[in-house]
């Protein structure tokens, strides 16, 4: 596999799967609150954003995979409150990711250090690792790695993406597993890192570039 051909098609692809104006502004905030561990209603997105209540209603239910509670506030998008295999604690609280990759860029993009608890999608093997903004840490089993595929072109970013990215305790491991699933990669942990750096580093310069241009009007 030509590595860096591959991530930057994947890049693309994950960063273009919501094309709504504003919308990394939206992401970043919604992964910043939801870390707080709480339920997040579109109020306080809308608070945060100076954005109209109904913009930020309107792009939630465009987000066609948004986790909503009963009470309409938002639990899920990427990071969850809901129970997945991706255990991702940030200060002390237990919250959840829809995949492996997830875990490995969202400190970047929330600025924090968390501790990740998963399994080997083929064996059960307890994967464990630390990730920060700028480093990987602690890694359990060492060789552990990450299966990736390019998403299909569909609003579902959970069903075309996340359902197919899962850890493995070893890069061999995972290409056996992958064997009887077409499209799917195996990368480490570090290649599938420096993957999810690109991304969070792009949705961060789109986010900067705006608030930039809002200020540069107000």
């Amino acid at each position: 596999m030509n590595l860096a051909r591959y991530t930057a098609e994947l890049v693309d692809r994950l960063t273009m799967a919501n094309q709504l104006e504003g919308f990394a502004d939206l992401f970043v905030v919604l992964l910043r609150e939801l870390s707080k561990g709480a339920p997040v209603s579109p109020a306080a997105l809308a608070l945060a954003l100076d954005w109209p209540v109904g913009r930020v209603t309107a792009a939630l239910e465009q987000a066609v995979s948004t986790e909503w509670d009963d009470d309409g506030n938002v639990v899920g998008y990427g990071l969850t409150l809901r129970e997945t295999p991706h255990t991702f604690e940030v200060g002390g609280r237990r919250l959840y990711t829809w995949c492996a990759f997830d875990t490995l860029f969202f400190p970047a993009l929330i600025d924090r250090t968390a501790h990740v608890v998963s399994r080997c999608a083929a064996t059960g093997v307890p994967v464990s690792l630390t990730v920060t903004p700028n480093a990987l840490q602690n890694v359990a089993p060492a060789g552990a790695a990450v299966s990736l595929i390019l998403p299909q072109d569909m609003p579902d970013i959970r069903h075309a993406f996340c359902c197919h990215v899962h850890f493995f305790a070893s890069a061999a491991t995972g290409q056996k597993w992958a064997a009887t699933h077409p499209g799917i990669e195996i990368v480490s942990l570090q290649d599938a890192f420096a993957v999810g750096r690109e991304r969070a580093e792009r949705l961060l310069r789109a986010t900067c570039l705006r608030n930039a241009k809002r200020a540069d009007r107000a």
